[in-house]
């Protein structure tokens, strides 16, 4: 009898957390567009986990420091092979965007072939995005700590060119309401996007990779993205 008690005791003390839906918090770097199609792409593959995320947006170099320390959960997307520097995350295999690095200009003509060909010219990229940092190393570009004042200072003609991920761009075009700023193409190049997730959550790899895939064949990432974009044409 008394072991019968026991047990119903035991059964009423295990805290109500033990079933709770698990929640997890992704640093992703504040006003990127790219960080908003990654948190919708990523809600809708954990919560087929059972997991619901959160979001917590900085600026980009300190976004990536805080998910390193394992103070969150991880970082909602980067370019490949972040983690050679940031140790203590793990980047999930299936990527979950896509980002075409464009050069814009103001009335300017430019052959865009690489990164190598923006040498010759003045150009602006914003602090802490690491595909811009690594592709202008060598070429002094003059850093920016949002993308509304990299396109200012193009359209005030203190630069040549605005180096931006394309959503970003047509985000800021959209909200500056220009069109005396173009898009050069081809992009400089593209860059596959990825899911990290800190070391204390590897456990979760391999099961979100498997949701990924699913929804990457299905062609609900590529759709995702494509509605996002919709929202910044600057016909509307």
């Amino acid at each position: 009898m008394h072991t019968f008690l026991y047990s119903i005791i035991l059964l009423f003390a295990i805290p109500h957390t033990t079933v709770a839906t698990e929640k997890l918090v992704f640093t992703g770097i504040e006003g990127a567009v790219n960080s908003d199609i990654g948190m919708d792409v990523l809600s809708k593959a954990y919560s087929k986990l059972g997991i619901k995320i959160m979001y917590r947006p900085l600026p980009g170099e300190r976004a990536l420091r805080v998910a390193n320390s394992g103070k969150v959960d991880g970082e909602v997307f980067r370019i490949a092979n972040v983690q050679k520097r940031y140790k203590n995350l793990i980047q999930v295999p299936t990527q979950i965007n896509i980002l075409p690095a464009i050069a814009y200009t103001k009335g300017k003509k430019i052959n865009i072939n690489g990164w190598h060909s923006l040498k010759p010219y003045r150009i602006g990229i914003q602090v802490g995005i690491k595909f811009a940092e690594r592709g202008t190393k060598g070429m002094n570009p003059t850093r920016v700590d949002t993308n509304e004042q990299l396109f200012k200072m193009l359209d005030s003609g203190r630069i040549d060119l605005a180096v931006a991920a394309q959503s970003n761009g047509l985000k800021t075009l959209k909200k500056l309401n220009t069109k005396q700023i173009s898009e050069l193409t081809p992009a400089i190049v593209e860059y596959p996007l990825y899911h990290y997730i800190h070391k204390k959550n590897a456990h979760l790899v391999n099961k979100l990779n498997a949701v990924l895939i699913k929804m990457s064949l299905q062609g609900e990432i590529k759709a995702i993205r494509e509605n996002h974009l919709k929202k910044f044409s600057l016909d509307k």
